[in-house]
């Protein structure tokens, strides 16, 4: 359990930077010269809670966790 606290950490990092990312493309004022770079953060920002929530809902949780079970099994 402790082997994932670091890794739950940065993801939780990650999710809160997304998320204020989005928050604040939303709430301050962009330019019109901007709007294409805005756009483009936020598909970055996305894309990053993206991979997060893959990782910890998808299979390479369960992939890390069968690893973890053969590895005891062996020793």
């Amino acid at each position: 359990m402790m082997k994932q606290m670091p890794r739950n950490i940065i993801a939780a990092l990650v999710m809160l930077l997304a998320f204020g990312i989005i928050a604040g493309l939303f709430l301050v004022p962009i330019p019109q010269t901007n709007g294409e770079v805005a756009l483009v953060i936020l598909g970055v920002a996305v894309g990053w809670a993206g991979n997060v929530v893959n990782y910890h809902f998808g299979t390479s949780e369960g992939s890390t966790r069968k690893t973890d079970i053969m590895h005891e099994k062996r020793f």
